[in-house]
């Protein structure tokens, strides 16, 4: 099976006159799908590469500069609680 030669095949296995005159109607419209195809998947790859360094990068700080607000009293949010019910 695999070792019989089409008919739109050579001995040398290239393509035929036939062979060539079929296909190049779509040679221009596969040209174009495979380069938005490549565009695409190397958009998608950059965007992962992006997003994977950025998480990376926070990953390791350790925000010890930033200044942590005081945790709200209960005493202050009770006082608020009860003023805004009357």
């Amino acid at each position: 099976m695999f070792n019989q030669l089409s008919k739109y095949q050579t001995p040398k296995l290239y393509f035929t006159p036939a062979m060539q005159r079929a296909r190049k109607p779509f040679a221009v419209k596969n040209a174009l799908t495979g380069l938005l195809l490549f565009g695409f998947c190397g958009a998608i790859l950059i965007i992962i590469i992006k997003v994977s360094y950025s998480i990376m990068a926070v990953k390791q700080d350790d925000f010890d500069d930033v200044p942590m607000p005081s945790p709200p009293s209960t005493t202050n949010s009770e006082e608020k609680l009860t003023n805004n019910k009357k």
